[in-house]
């Protein structure tokens, strides 16, 4: 029949496409990642290797995960970006990227793929993604980084209180610690009612700090969507009490030290009965940390108690990005892998792997989300969540602070002085970044 030639001239036209394909060679893009405890739970997927195998095998592509020194990796990115050997995909710490803004490092991401995002995922990871007026930089990681009170319930039966029900109010906070706190025959403290941060990188001692900050009804910096200008909103009534209940704990009631450690090493070596930072990180390293005090019965997280009742609490909504920069060399198959990397399905399949917290409304509906009381209590305080401000000058806005937390706290400074002059610096910081 006649129409054989054709169909076998068709078949052979497609062998030949088809061979042509799988003889390309095979293409590498990059991601770098903070190596180390960065998770948001207690395994990193960037552990797996073959995390985008299926990806991969689909793409003709291999994705090379390169885990870089969390200290050194801002540097890198900077030193890589302007010597254009730059990673296809960065996983970025999101109060990085100001200063990668500033320095326009970054893609943004296409406008219909973040309204479809934005539509998608629960309310909170909407305020991780949302950098204003639906503009997105990249994909929010999958799992909460949500600074929470966390606290020993064994200790709270010890002095008779309900471990079930955590201080709500700073009253009750400072109550509950003069309960807790625990001291040797020579009156020394040998176990503190709340660890506070006080020493270090001044911006740490910021996110420890915000519960407190934004519990008062003070801010960072007045709005925190403006990339250039602004004006730092701490120095005000709210950010007086909020400095001077830590000072209060610590020279009133002497319920808190500078002597102990970091606050979560404290809770975990039960030197400390409460702590207020990121929760994730407890429960990720209680098990090996402190195995008899299991999550629920050993341990509780709350949203951090506010300044009066009736008050909204000051909950840090800290994470990651999933990020693509300007320089990078395979632009569009490195937004393919995130496309896919963060697609609904996988997001269950990773979150359910790793022992995350999932990002879609619908994943939050499936078992084992819905009905675990570890991710309950996190979308309880979640719900509370606000993200670090954008502005550009924000790296010397939290250094302005951080350090004045700290002056006052060492009685370097009285709180009124080191707040008038954090301001100072950080508005320098501001107006020098919006030029």
């Amino acid at each position: 029949m006649k129409w054989r030639p054709v169909v076998w001239f068709l078949l052979a036209a497609l062998a030949v496409t088809a061979a042509h394909v799988s003889a390309q060679p095979r293409r590498t893009i990059t991601l770098w990642y903070p190596a180390g405890d960065i998770a948001a739970g207690p395994v990193s997927p960037f552990t797996d290797p073959n995390l985008f195998a299926p990806f991969e095998a689909t793409n003709n592509v291999k994705i090379e995960m390169v885990g870089v020194d969390y200290d050194t990796m801002v540097q890198k990115i900077f030193a890589a970006a302007a010597g254009r050997n730059i990673a296809d995909i960065l996983f970025i710490d999101t109060s990085w990227l100001p200063g990668f803004l500033k320095e326009d490092l970054l893609q943004q991401m296409d406008s219909a793929k973040a309204r479809k995002w934005l539509a998608d995922v629960v309310p909170d990871v909407v305020d991780l993604s949302d950098y204003g007026s639906g503009t997105m930089w990249g994909y929010p990681q999958m799992g909460y980084d949500i600074y929470g009170l966390t606290w020993n319930k064994a200790q709270f039966k010890e002095v008779g209180l309900d471990p079930e029900r955590p201080p709500a109010t700073w009253d009750e906070l400072r109550d509950y610690g003069k309960k807790l706190a625990k001291r040797d025959a020579q009156g020394n403290l040998v176990r503190v009612g709340l660890a506070i941060r006080h020493v270090g990188n001044p911006q740490g001692t910021v996110h420890k700090f915000t519960w407190a900050l934004w519990g008062a009804g003070a801010d960072i910096i007045d709005n925190p969507n403006l990339l250039h200008g602004g004006k730092p909103a701490f120095n005000n009534a709210g950010g007086l009490a909020a400095l001077k209940l830590y000072l209060d704990m610590l020279n009133v009631d002497k319920t808190t030290s500078l002597s102990f450690p970091d606050p979560r090493a404290a809770l975990l070596q039960g030197i400390a009965s409460m702590q207020i930072s990121e929760t994730v990180s407890i429960r990720a390293r209680q098990p090996k940390e402190a195995p008899n005090m299991p999550w629920g019965t050993g341990w509780g997280m709350a949203p951090p108690p506010v300044r009066k009742t009736g008050d909204r609490p000051g909950v840090l909504l800290g994470g990651w990005l999933f990020a693509v920069p300007k320089s990078a060399k395979n632009p569009e198959l490195a937004w393919k892998s995130m496309d896919w990397l963060n697609s609904e399905i996988n997001d269950y399949r990773i979150a359910r792997r790793f022992d995350l917290t999932p990002r879609y409304k619908a994943n939050w509906a499936k078992d084992p989300f819905r009905s675990d009381s570890y991710d309950q209590a996190l979308l309880k305080i979640a719900r509370y969540g606000r993200r670090l401000p954008i502005n550009l000058g924000l790296n010397g806005v939290l250094d302005s602070l951080g350090f004045a937390i700290q002056k006052a706290l060492h009685g370097e400074a009285t709180p009124e002085q080191a707040l008038a002059e954090a301001e100072r610096l950080a508005q320098k910081a501001i107006d020098e970044a919006a030029k």
